[in-house]
């Protein structure tokens, strides 16, 4: 690396860890202000509260990172200009491109961190964040009923219930089965069944055990049974799986297991792309920043922050639409994910071929 090199990418890397705090502090406050209602009124700990609000630190900083980016570009490049710099380096013959390909390789190592950290860091932090919310801070399982559903209790086992209330540990009218090879091995059909507490099992009460054999089934009638289900109310609530708490591997997974069970994978599928999508949106509003900063060499800094927030939010809106197309089946999820990077990029190709650069 050069030493001019190394000195755009110093002038890139100090507004852009400054706007990442900022813009990650900025959308933190408003998440946490939207929500004070509920953690005023909460039954969570002072302790439980901050623990979860401060695990979604990881998913706003990623999201904020073509913000930032964007920001950074800005005030490299204009201050470049405005100091004479730029001038100065055209008068000793260097080309034009030499003090922007610094700051655009700057973006694809900004890519490179975002893709690692949604991989890693983000989900992890994310999900526990949200079972944090869903089950202490603002716990919606209380007053939730469940009606006509089919629980997954692991290691085989599947619930299949009339109405499940997770507040009372009870469900009426359940049958579990237990998978074996050849399919389903026993059932128990009861009227209702209720968690028990001490014995941390639930007990089924007036029904029927069906084992089932090769070539006869065997039925006994019981009045009250203690199963070996031992899985918690809580554990049972139906939760959708967020795309966002998941890798890329995880979604794929998902889509294709979604897939054979005739399910729709078309959510996960466009939540995949998406996360292959994203960490290059730096790269692409970086460069789209290159040629607006010239135009804004003029300009104080107060400038240049609004300008990245509204190309930023233009950006994630023409983001959230295209997810919302591809879900709902009107675009591939490739092109649905990929459409505002497609957008931006050529208009970015557009202005730069304008200014020669």
């Amino acid at each position: 690396m050069t030493i001019f090199s190394r000195y755009m990418v110093g002038r890139f890397l100090k507004p852009f860890a400054f706007g990442l705090g900022l813009f990650a502090l900025l959308i933190f406050l408003g998440d946490a202000f939207d929500k004070m209602n509920y953690l005023v009124k909460s039954p969570a700990s002072l302790w439980v509260i901050l623990k979860c609000l401060w695990l979604g630190v990881p998913y706003w900083t990623v999201r904020v990172i073509p913000m930032a980016t964007l920001l950074a570009t800005l005030v490299a490049v204009s201050g470049f200009v405005q100091s004479g710099e730029w001038l100065a380096s055209q008068a000793c013959g260097l080309e034009t491109r030499r003090f922007w390909l610094p700051v655009l390789g700057c973006s694809l190592g900004v890519a490179a961190l975002a893709f690692a950290a949604q991989e890693t860091v983000m989900p992890a932090a994310w999900a526990r964040s949200r079972r944090l919310w869903h089950e202490k801070v603002h716990p919606q399982w209380e007053w939730s009923k469940y009606q006509n559903v089919a629980l997954d209790g692991g290691n085989g086992r599947f619930v299949q219930a009339w109405l499940f209330l997770p507040k009372d540990g009870r469900m009426e009218r359940p049958i579990l089965e237990r998978l074996g090879e050849r399919g389903v091995d026993s059932q128990l059909d009861a009227d209702y069944a209720q968690w028990d507490t001490a014995a941390r099992r639930w007990v089924f009460h007036r029904g029927v055990e069906r084992v089932f054999g090769p070539d006869r089934t065997d039925e006994t009638p019981f009045e009250e049974r203690v199963s070996e289900f031992d899985v918690p109310p809580l554990d049972l609530v139906p939760r959708p799986l967020n795309p966002d708490e998941l890798t890329l591997r995880e979604l794929r997974t998902h889509a294709r297991r979604l897939a054979r069970l005739g399910g729709s994978p078309r959510e996960y599928e466009v939540a995949a792309q998406a996360k292959l999508a994203y960490p290059f949106a730096s790269v692409v509003i970086c460069a789209l920043g290159i040629p607006i900063a010239l135009r804004l060499r003029r300009s104080s800094r107060v400038v240049s922050f609004c300008a990245a927030l509204a190309i930023s939010f233009a950006h994630l809106w023409l983001q959230e639409v295209g997810r919302a197309v591809g879900v709902g089946g009107q675009l591939p999820p490739w092109a649905a994910a990929w459409a505002a990077n497609a957008v931006f990029a050529l208009l970015a190709v557009e202005l730069l071929r304008r200014w020669d650069l």
